[in-house]
């Protein structure tokens, strides 16, 4: 239960004082809530009202800076409803997670892409009967182990064809920029 303490009591008059001076900046009163709740926690050392009022506007600071950027970060991670507004997630060799915005979805550019997945099909081909599966896996993304069981070809083989698709793209993609 909440004890009676004159210096909490000074701390959230001081707070809601501040509030009140800047009622208008709506990102600030966020602050001074969250300050408040900060204030009132049993926890918090409360010996002078100054410190405290201090401290708790400081973390209540910290407390919504890291509440955006786990916002941002957590949103990253899940595509939007919008086709015109996408995220792409892709996992790095050393583990790192990129979200890139896919913000241009025009008749142009989807006509781009299906002319690079047919001549990139048209590549597979040429690789052997393997080649077209393993475009298609590794365009659905599995791995080069799962490809190749289903492929019923060597992990080697796999990762060579694939080798060889990532470099077509590449001359591709440069022949269209």
């Amino acid at each position: 239960m909440l004890q009676h303490d004159v210096v909490r009591s000074e701390v959230l008059s001081r707070l809601q004082d501040k509030a009140k001076s800047r009622a208008w900046d709506g990102e600030f009163l966020d602050i001074v809530d969250t300050a408040l709740n900060l204030a009132l926690s049993q926890d918090r050392l409360a010996d002078n009202a100054d410190h405290l009022t201090r401290n708790v506007m400081r973390d209540a600071r910290r407390t919504i800076i890291r509440a955006k950027r786990n916002a941002c970060r957590s949103a990253a991670l899940r595509p939007l409803p919008d086709a015109a507004r996408r995220r792409v997630t892709t996992v790095a060799a050393d583990g790192s997670v990129t979200a890139e915005m896919i913000t241009h979805d025009t008749p142009e550019a989807r006509a781009l892409i299906d002319e690079t997945l047919r001549e990139l099909s048209l590549f597979a081909h040429t690789l052997g009967s393997h080649g077209p599966g393993c475009l298609q896996d590794m365009l659905g993304q599995e791995t080069v182990p799962v490809s190749a069981q289903r492929r019923s070809v060597s992990v080697a083989t796999v990762e060579r064809a694939r080798r060889a698709l990532r470099e077509q793209t590449r001359i591709l993609m440069e022949g269209a920029a």
